[in-house]
């Protein structure tokens, strides 16, 4: 290996280890919490064990003199926290979630020369009391659940929050057009909204509409912050929309689907009653699978997922056709600009006889 390859090896291989040490919470979690005996008097020194309990991921730390731990940048899932400290008898707490860019806090109780492990399996809902934050979350089951349409587009999931506000015109969401996005909250309009997946801008250059789609199979939490977010959320005055994708874990798990369209399932538009028109025969079909799995177990995962979209049939178009009525009415020719006039003449003469509709 030469000197230059080797240093970019090096480098890149320094950079990922930076990255890793700095990942936002915009990816992750905290936990953190107080840790007293039943007095109500704070423990330090106590020996805190996060353990992730679909992963095997294990974090250790210590309470602080006012008996005080924190744990940032924990992965989204259940955890399993345990206090332990001599002298004292252990403390276990079961199933304590962490979600997307959220701490939750996590106070233990240890009781003085008890050897017995006390288990707590339950959880009650947490409130958020750490910051001021006005956010909405959607789990995976929850986003499943929902009934869907378009499996591809996650950007219909916004509608179930407070605050989305349904634009008044249609056409966002497309790259090509200066169209903004349809994540539109508390009024701040279709381009107020900023985007990331995994804590990576999937920001478009210059519209404030996302890039890079998602499929739903693959989502495991997904989050809109639509007041009061911090500075780490740059370009968005309306609101921030947060995709956390799923990974492997120590279970095989996976999912099949597959989502159908057909013409013949919908009713007729309004204009096709009206006219007595036949519906354009067409099909979308959406399917696709995922499978996460250990490589090795609680330190090595994999995680695959392919979608694939299918289109056919025909599509009814709808165009405006000037009659020889129409033709035959009086033109508004006052203008003074030559340029105007010749565009209203070339215009009219680009519908051709043979493609007129006759009143006969």
């Amino acid at each position: 290996m030469s000197k230059s390859l080797r240093h970019i090896v090096f480098s890149a291989v320094s950079i990922a280890l930076v990255s890793i040490g700095a990942s936002a919470q915009t990816v992750t979690g905290t936990m953190n919490g107080t840790v007293t005996d039943k007095s109500g008097g704070a423990l330090p020194g106590v020996t805190i064990t996060i353990r992730n309990s679909d992963t095997g991921l294990e974090r250790v730390t210590t309470t602080n003199e006012k008996g005080f731990y924190n744990a940032p940048f924990l992965p989204v899932g259940a955890y399993t926290v345990s206090a332990e400290l001599a002298g004292f008898g252990a403390a276990r707490q079961n199933n304590v979630g962490v979600e997307l860019n959220t701490t939750t806090v996590k106070n233990l109780v240890v009781a003085p020369q008890v050897s017995e492990t006390v288990t707590v399996n339950a959880e009650a809902p947490h409130i958020n009391v750490t910051d001021a934050e006005i956010k909405q979350t959607l789990t995976s089951k929850e986003i499943m659940d929902r009934p869907n349409a378009n499996p591809a587009n996650f950007l219909d999931l916004a509608s179930v929050f407070a605050g989305f506000d349904e634009n008044p015109t249609s056409g966002q969401n497309n790259p090509t057009a200066s169209s903004g996005s349809s994540i539109n909250f508390n009024g701040s309009g279709t381009r107020g909204a900023t985007f990331q997946i995994n804590g990576v801008s999937n920001d478009d250059s210059s519209e404030n509409q996302n890039r890079q789609p998602v499929t739903l199979a693959t989502i495991k939490s997904f989050q809109i912050i639509s007041n009061n977010y911090s500075a780490e959320f740059g370009r968005g005055y309306g609101a921030v929309v947060l995709v956390q994708t799923k990974s492997g874990t120590n279970a095989l798990d996976g999912e099949v689907y597959e989502y159908g369209q057909r013409s013949r399932w919908n009713s007729k538009t309004y204009s096709q009653r009206i006219n007595n028109l036949n519906k354009a025969p067409n099909y979308r079909d959406e399917y696709g699978a995922t499978i996460g799995f250990p490589i090795r177990r609680d330190s090595l995962f994999a995680y695959f997922a392919g979608d694939k979209i299918r289109n056919g049939g025909q599509n009814s178009i709808t165009r405006s056709i000037l009659t020889p009525a129409d033709l035959g009415l009086p033109r508004l020719t006052t203008t003074t600009l030559p340029p105007i006039a010749h565009f209203r003449t070339t215009s009219l003469a680009s519908f051709p006889p043979e493609s007129r509709l006759t009143t006969d």
